[in-house]
Formats: C-alpha cells, sequence, structure tokens
C-alpha cells in the first residue's frame, strides 16, 4: 500500500525534474521498443518490495516516489505515459492486431465507473487526490494498464522466450537474496509476527508479491521438468530441482497461508495436465515437499496459534470455536456489510470507508479504508456493479485461456500455463488479502492475466511466419492457428 511520504523541498525539485526528463524519453523508448520499458517494469516488481507493515520504523520506497508531489507515483506516471504512447501507436497503425478486445469492454466500463465517482466526490466536496488515491479503486485501472502494455510487448519467439528468461533469473536473483538474508542475518525487516505479535521467528519475504515470484518460478521450473514433450540434458535437470527447491523454501519459510494454498493451487493444476505415468512421479515428489513444508510451517509459526494439529492450526482464526463470523477474523467483512446501507448498488466511493468496534479492528490502526479482502474491497468501494465488473472480467480471462489452450505448444503453452497458475496463486489473496490497495501486487496481477494473451500471440505469430509461409517452415511446425 502506498502512503504519501513527508517531501522536503529538494526532494520535490529531485522528482519534478525527473519527471521532466524521465517521462518524456519513457514516451520515446516506448513508441520505438515497448519491451525495454517492460523488462524495466518487471525487473523492478520483481526485485523491490512493496510491503512496510511489519516494519517498526516505515520508510519510503520506490513504489512511493512521487506520492508526496504528484496525485500518483513516479512508477504510475510513467505507467500512464507509456500507456498514452501505446494508445498514440495503436492509433497510427489501426490495422494492426486487436489487443485483447475480450478485455476491453471491462477496461472501459471500469474506466467510467472511476470518472462517476470522481464527478460525484468533486460535488461532495472531496477532494481529487482522495478520490484518485490507492486505497480506492485506481489500482484496478493500473492492472488493466499493465496488462495491456505486457500483452502489446511481448509477440515473436525471441521476445517470449527472453521473458520467459528473465522471469527465472530475476526471480532465483530475489530468492538468493532472500537466502542470504534469512539464514544469515534476520530475516524480512517487515514482519509482523515478530515485531507485532512477539513471535520468535524470521520471514523470508512477507510481501505476498515475492511470494508470487517465487511460486511463478517455481511453477515454471515443474513445468520444465514435467513437460511430455521437452528433452532436457542433466545439468539443466539439477539446476531446475534446485530452483524448484529454492523457490518453494522461500515461499514456505515466509509462513504465509494465503501464499502456500495459492502455490499448492498452481502445482495442483500442473498436476492435473499431466499424462497418466507422469502423475504418480509427481504425486510422490509433491507428496515429499508437501509434508516438509507442513512441518516446518507448522514448527515454526502454526505452534504460536493452537495447541491442535496442523488442519486446526491453519484455521485457528476462522474456525467455528472463534464464536461466528462476529467474534473471528471475518468480524473485520461483517463491519463493513453492517456499514453498506443504502450503498451497495455503487459502493461507498473509493473515498468511502466503514465503521465497527474499534477494539476489535486495533490492527488497522486510523485507516478504515479498505478490508481484507479484495472482493470485499471492491464492493466497499464501487458496490455489487463493480465487484460484477470484476468477477466478468475474471471469468473473460478464464473463459479466453480454456478456449485457446487446446492450440497452444511449446513455449507459447508454458507461457499461458504459467500466467492461469499464477491466476489460481492470487485467488486466496483476493478472498482474503488487501491487493486491490496495493500497486506492485496489481501490476503483477495484470502481468499474470497478460501472459496467456501473450502466448496466443505468440502462437500466432509463428502461424503467419511459417504456416503462412510454409517454404520457410522448419520440421514440426504448427499445424492449427489458435483460435
Amino acid at each position: 500500500m502506498i502512503t504519501p511520504p513527508l517531501t522536503s523541498p529538494s526532494e520535490v525539485v529531485t522528482n519534478l525534474v525527473g519527471a521532466l526528463f524521465v517521462i518524456p524519453i519513457i514516451f520515446g523508448i516506448f513508441i520505438k521498443a515497448p519491451k525495454l520499458v517492460i523488462f524495466g517494469f518487471i525487473g523492478v516488481l520483481f526485485c523491490f518490495s512493496d510491503s512496510t507493515w511489519g516494519e517498526l520504523q516505515t520508510s519510503s520506497n520506490i513504489y512511493s516516489r512521487g506520492v508526496g508531489m504528484f496525485y500518483f507515483s513516479l512508477l504510475n506516471l510513467v505507467l500512464i505515459t507509456a500507456a498514452v504512447a501505446a494508445l498514440i501507436k495503436r492509433l497510427a497503425n489501426p490495422a494492426g492486431q486487436p489487443v485483447a478486445p475480450q478485455m476491453n469492454k471491462y477496461f472501459l466500463a471500469f474506466f467510467f465507473l472511476m470518472l462517476g465517482h470522481v464527478v460525484v466526490g468533486l460535488m461532495s466536496g472531496i477532494d481529487l487526490d482522495v478520490i484518485l488515491g490507492y486505497g480506492g479503486m485506481l489500482n484496478l485501472l493500473n492492472m488493466m494498464l499493465f496488462m495491456y502494455l505486457v500483452i502489446v510487448a511481448f509477440e515473436s519467439d525471441k521476445d517470449v522466450k527472453l521473458l520467459l528468461f528473465t522471469v527465472i533469473a530475476l526471480a532465483m536473483a530475489r530468492a538468493i537474496f532472500g537466502a542470504i538474508r534469512y539464514f544469515v542475518f534476520d530475516g524480512d525487516s517487515a514482519n509482523p509476527y515478530r515485531n507485532f505479535e512477539g513471535l520468535d521467528i524470521k520471514i523470508f519475504f512477507f510481501d505476498i508479491s515475492d511470494n508470487y515470484v517465487a511460486a511463478l518460478a517455481a511453477f515454471v521450473a515443474a513445468w520444465l521438468l514435467t513437460t511430455p514433450t521437452l528433452r532436457i540434458s542433466l545439468f539443466w535437470k539439477v539446476f531446475l530441482l534446485g530452483l524448484l527447491a529454492l523457490e518453494i523454501a522461500a515461499v514456505a519459510l515466509s509462513f504465509r497461508r494465503s501464499s502456500l494454498i495459492g502455490m499448492a493451487l498452481m502445482f495442483v493444476f500442473l498436476f492435473l495436465n499431466l499424462p497418466g505415468r507422469r502423475k504418480i512421479f509427481f504425486a510422490m515428489l509433491a507428496a515429499v515437499a508437501l509434508a516438509s513444508v507442513a512441518g516446518v510451517f507448522f514448527e515454526q509459526r502454526l505452534q504460536f496459534n493452537t495447541s491442535g494439529g496442523i488442519l486446526e492450526s491453519l484455521i485457528y482464526d476462522i474456525s467455528p470455536g472463534r464464536g461466528g463470523i462476529k467474534d473471528g477474523r471475518f468480524y473485520e467483512l461483517y463491519a463493513a456489510a453492517q456499514s453498506m446501507e443504502g450503498h451497495w448498488l455503487f459502493g461507498r466511493g473509493t473515498w468511502g470507508t466503514f465503521y465497527g468496534d474499534f477494539g476489535r479492528l486495533e490492527y488497522h490502526g486510523s485507516n478504515f479504508g479498505f478490508v481484507h479482502s479484495g472482493f470485499g474491497h471492491i464492493v466497499l468501494k464501487a458496490g455489487i456493479v463493480g465487484l460484477v465488473l470484476f468477477v466478468a472480467f475474471l471469468g473473460a480471462f478464464i473463459r479466453y485461456y480454456f478456449k485457446n489452450r487446446k492450440y497452444l505448444t511449446g513455449t507459447a503453452l508454458l507461457v499461458a500455463d504459467a500466467g492461469f497458475a499464477g491466476f489460481l496463486f492470487w485467488i486466496p489473496t483476493l478472498l482474503i488479502g488487501t491487493p486491490i490497495i496495493e500497486f506492485r501486487t496489481m501490476l503483477l496481477f495484470g502481468f499474470t492475466i497478460a501472459m496467456p494473451f501473450v502466448g496466443v500471440a505468440m502462437q500466432g505469430y509463428q502461424y503467419r511466419r511459417y504456416v503462412a509461409a510454409p517454404q520457410y517452415a522448419p520440421t514440426g511446425q504448427l499445424d492449427a492457428r489458435p483460435a
């Protein structure tokens, strides 16, 4: 979550000068070589944490630069600039391939919904910076913009393979950094379990986005190891097994239940798509990994929550013994629902808050402008209308993936599968986390949604280059065009 830092005069001048020089450069670079800008974003998103919750002393980070001076952070301004450049480039070539037309109506719907909130908010005397704050719905639009930019930037075989290589390299570098910090030093400084709850544990990564990066790399490694059509050397098998173990350890030692459940969903999806014989080997390997992860997870964190078993520990704050919805973890959602009277259709506005028992909501501090549920947050801000639009957007993504998967092979299939698996990872966070208010999280979610579109575009590129011109087609090329 981005909060405006206190900005000194020197920082104001630095940010202004930086914006005046960098933004036009970004515009020009995206027009000429869009993938360079997107690689820059991916480098930042994969390598820099956004979470400050759990730190004893909160400080600004790369995602909050410029917020004290502009309505948006500098990174957000770069994102908007790149999106404008992409639009101009598209208008200059209207005959080109359409960019994710299945999603356009949802982007326009959210844009006009946001515009309506701006109009109503200004008429109600709400400041524009509050209406457009990151605690509202702005990151839904940021997510969709980044999704479009990723789709536009990558199409050819070479570009997509470079994208996969970059994802693996950055995820491995990030995991090595986390491992050194965990095993040699004191782990992540953003550690609410130790700093706020007094639990004597270290954590690998607290930011859910770091867990996503690790889980995504683990999925890609497992996909490459188990796909029946790929033959890899012993060296690469050992490398991928090491990468898989490192990334699973990064998620397990972060002690985030939503991350573990999300990663489990990713690997269940991979298991279901394997042929029969490979399912047996994968199930045995997964059982060993699951037993190890569950044992470490229970010993290091969940032992502090209950004297029962692992299952009881996992649901210690939502179990029936907690007294029902009014007394368990979901009291926050209950309180938010009680605050929605008369606002169910369009929500309480991007600036809206809820109210409840301040004692039981002490962990919120003084900020009641969000709830621990992505879906619930959308209802709070944009009502049933916003929730229906978002669910329809996700439904369009799921339909697109399953409609086109049967046409994909090789790298295109890996990219698409990784995107859908990443979507499965985010489901627990959408249910019980706070993704909508987090800039980094929502851009990575947009990256996830874009990946199947990138895979299909790559297959289409191969079709146009090889099948449509068979005299240049190498042996074993495609014989079907994606729908």
